[in-house]
């Protein structure tokens, strides 16, 4: 539990002092993967395996901390019902994705076998993973899974992404199964590093973390249901289980974007644009890619709104947000 507050305690906005910190203490000896053009674009870690199946563990360095880039650490606290957070006048909490790379490093220490890929950049419309994609085709094409802890709440197995399937339910029926955990299938992903290997990778799913509220100073994480994945995960004997594969890749859809990479805009992504670019991706947007965009603004207002009323139900209940 130490080890995951406080990776948490690192402000790791992507570029920031406090990413630079956290990678020489916690990613230290991993190997550097670059793009075309020299830059650093993820660290990873490879242990051999004796399966037939090559699995990606996947998650992301990069924090949402926009202010006060100099400043390396947060005070992370830790309630009476095992939750974390921060006060207001810090940016996030950062378990998106610290949480996921808690668990990963965990995975390394207890020797499970995969190829485990941290990256850099994903708050930034996966920077990373999409060069990862462009640049390192062929590496990434000899996996069968990619597999990434970088969903919000404890439930989630996410099979969609953007709107498209990205794991097929049966993979995603076995994962529940071995996790347990009330796990079930969830179709409405909008978009983290994996997304961006559907066209290469057959089965690109992602899983609930724990984490709540995020981008947002009132993010928290359920610190009980990480250390019980980390518990389960370590428990599974993955070198004897045959995973699913019932999804081919798929080509990769051509979607604008404001940046020089490929993605599709989500709601956070708005966080960066003023009303100039805003207006400039609606009139050449698609249809369905301004579809995509409202679907997430309004599960994002629903989860908001299931807290509140919550509230109101029960002032005296603990919301997690």
């Amino acid at each position: 539990m130490n080890k995951l507050l406080n990776i948490m305690t690192y402000r790791r906005e992507h570029g920031s002092k406090g990413e630079k910190a956290f990678i020489k203490h916690y990613l230290k000896g991993f190997n550097p993967i670059k793009s075309k053009t020299g830059e650093i674009i993820a660290y990873s870690h490879e242990i051999a395996s004796k399966n037939k199946n090559r699995v990606l563990w996947s998650c992301h360095i990069d924090t949402m901390h926009k202010k006060d880039p100099d400043v390396i650490k947060q005070d992370v606290y830790l309630d009476s019902f095992d939750v974390a957070f921060v006060d207001d006048k810090s940016d996030c909490l950062g378990a998106d994705n610290g949480a996921g790379v808690f668990l990963m490093l965990e995975m390394i220490e207890a020797g499970i076998a995969g190829t485990y890929i941290f990256h850099r950049g994903e708050e930034m419309g996966c920077w990373g993973s999409s060069q990862l994609a462009s640049d390192h085709e062929d590496f990434l094409k000899t996996f069968t899974h990619a597999i990434a802890f970088d969903r919000r709440g404890t439930t989630s197995i996410i099979t969609h992404q953007s709107g498209s399937r990205a794991c097929s339910d049966k993979l995603g029926n076995q994962l529940a199964d071995l996790f347990g955990m009330n796990y079930q299938l969830d179709n409405t992903g909008v978009y983290t590093d994996t997304a961006e290997y559907t066209h290469l990778i057959p089965e690109c799913v992602n899983i609930s973390i724990g984490y709540l509220n995020e981008h947002t100073s009132k993010e928290s994480l359920d610190v009980e249901h990480v250390m019980a994945l980390r518990d389960k995960m370590l428990l599974i004997q993955w070198d004897k289980i045959t995973l699913k594969i019932d999804r081919k890749p798929e080509p990769k859809q051509s979607r604008y974007s404001s940046y020089s990479y490929d993605y599709g805009l989500a709601y956070d992504d708005l966080l960066y644009m003023n009303g100039d670019q805003i207006k400039r991706w609606a009139t050449t947007a698609s249809p369905q890619e301004i579809t995509y965009l409202i679907q997430d603004l309004v599960s994002q207002l629903d989860y908001y709104e299931q807290g509140h009323q919550m509230a109101y139900d029960d002032p005296n209940q603990e919301i997690p947000f």
